[in-house]
């Protein structure tokens, strides 16, 4: 038994030195500037690298894997900017009409504030009569819709012709003075915040 043990540990150390032997071997056989790597399959790279093309002997280099395949990429979705873009660089504002973007924003904002405040306190006795926002919007609702309205009124005046301009920003100042003084006969103090 002792004379099996000893014929498998002599294998053994016999087969640990034989890959150090051959890993030796192939790095004193390594060049990274010629042709000769450790495998010698074909390898574009060193090849490529090479300057002794006439030393390559035993490498074959597969031609149909060096084919260029063109490769497709998913559709996406493409938004045009032409209505952007058409629109004037530089959009003549009267002082009439500053004026009356400005009172626009002034009332919107007062009836922001009462419809946030009334949020806050969750809507006691109270219910929004804007169809848009429902009967008891929160206090983010209010926000959104309050950004969205003022500018898309002050974006549809910016691209209505001057005279028109004025016509629409008078009816949306009419809409929120309405609102707010509505609100403050109900009981609602005027805010700005």
């Amino acid at each position: 038994m002792t004379r099996t043990a000893i014929v498998l540990a002599a294998a053994a150390l016999a087969g640990l030195s034989t890959p150090a032997n051959a890993q030796e071997a192939a790095l004193k056989s390594f060049n990274f500037g010629g042709t000769s790597h450790v495998d010698r399959l074909p390898n574009p790279l060193l090849t490529s690298f090479s300057t002794d093309v006439g030393s390559v002997t035993g490498l074959r280099v597969d031609r149909q894997a060096l084919h260029v395949v063109a490769v497709t990429q998913p559709t996406r979705l493409a938004l045009s900017t032409s209505a952007i873009t058409g629109l004037p660089a530089r959009v003549s504002w009267s002082q009439t009409h500053t004026a009356l973007a400005g009172a626009f924003v002034v009332t919107l904002l007062m009836d922001a504030a009462q419809t946030r405040d009334l949020a806050r306190r969750g809507w006691p006795g109270f219910r929004e009569a804007n169809p848009l926002l429902g009967d008891r919007p929160s206090v983010g609702q209010v926000n959104t819709y309050t950004a969205i309205a003022g500018l898309s009124v002050l974006g549809a005046a910016a691209a209505l012709p001057p005279k028109v301009r004025p016509w629409l920003l008078g009816a949306a100042i009419a809409v929120q003075a309405f609102t707010v003084a509505g609100s403050v006969q109900n009981g609602l103090p005027i805010r700005f915040f």
